[in-house]
């Protein structure tokens, strides 16, 4: 290269900065990064939730707003004097398996009445967990949901299969640490709201909703219920004093014939709602992995 050809390329060099100085030249940019958290705190703004029974107004929750549904959605239920917060523990690690928030879905449904209320039985709440089922399934345009419940949650869902015959709408049907066969905090002669229908393993509500089948459709319905079952579980001991004076064992109580029944005798009543080992079993079962 020669002395001319060496200046004729410098000065075409500072030509082009010039030219990149005057009308100006944006860097690429890196990929923008959505940043979320792994669930939301809300329903979306589209979303119709059910009104609470008592009080008339919308109940909360969480779920919905973001992702594409390829999991069959998930709607979980708590137990009494609990609300949809108990579950961020167990949904997150669905979240972080994959599952997006349309999948992923939880309401409070006792709002503000005293836990003795007819609003927090099993008979007056069934409704409720009826109207979140179908909004959730309107909203995804799922044809199923899986039901994961825990305590109160397992047979207030249970009251809703079985007064409404949706068991159509469900795919999975997960029962944690639930009272099918009675519970023990109600005491001797106490027969008053819950404690009436869950107080004794022979009450007239546990009688029916026990009858003829406790795992119905299980052509089309997996049953699952996870349990203690070695008296670590406060609500089910050994020696269960009943609300007639009588004695129970209901170790066995949150079993159901005919479902793939699941023992964990190291974890107590709230540790199988979120312990990491119950969602291994669980998401082994409802995704097969």
């Amino acid at each position: 290269m020669n002395i001319m050809q060496m200046i004729s390329n410098t000065m075409h060099l500072r030509l082009m900065l010039l030219v990149l100085v005057i009308f100006g030249c944006e860097s690429p940019k890196p990929e923008e990064k959505i940043e979320r958290n792994l669930l939301p705190d809300s329903f979306p703004l589209d979303f119709s939730a059910p009104l609470d029974a008592g009080s008339g107004e919308p109940l909360t929750g969480w779920g919905g707003g973001y992702g594409d549904v390829t999991h069959t959605p998930i709607v979980f239920v708590h137990g009494n004097g609990h609300n949809a917060e108990n579950w961020i523990t167990m949904a997150t690690y669905f979240a972080e398996a994959g599952y997006t928030w349309n999948e992923l879905w939880a309401m409070s449904y006792l709002g503000t009445v005293a836990s003795e209320d007819i609003y927090n039985t099993n008979g007056g709440n069934w409704e409720e967990i009826d109207e979140f089922v179908a909004a959730v399934l309107a909203y995804t345009g799922s044809e199923k949901v899986t039901i994961i419940a825990h305590s109160l949650g397992v047979t207030l869902s249970r009251t809703w299969l079985k007064y409404a015959d949706d068991y159509d709408k469900i795919e999975t049907f997960v029962g944690i640490a639930g009272a099918n066969h009675g519970v023990a905090f109600c005491g001797p002669n106490y027969h008053s709201g819950l404690c009436g229908e869950l107080g004794h393993p022979d009450s007239d509500f546990l009688l029916w909703l026990n009858e003829d089948d406790e795992t119905p459709h299980s052509d089309t319905v997996q049953w699952i219920t996870i349990y203690n079952g070695a008296a670590l579980d406060v609500f089910f001991p050994e020696d269960a004093l009943m609300n007639d004076n009588s004695v129970h064992d209901l170790r066995n109580s949150p079993i159901l014939a005919g479902a793939e029944n699941i023992q964990f005798t190291n974890l107590g009543h709230i540790s199988l709602a979120i312990a990491e080992s119950v969602y291994d079993t669980v998401s082994y079962y409802i995704n097969g992995q």
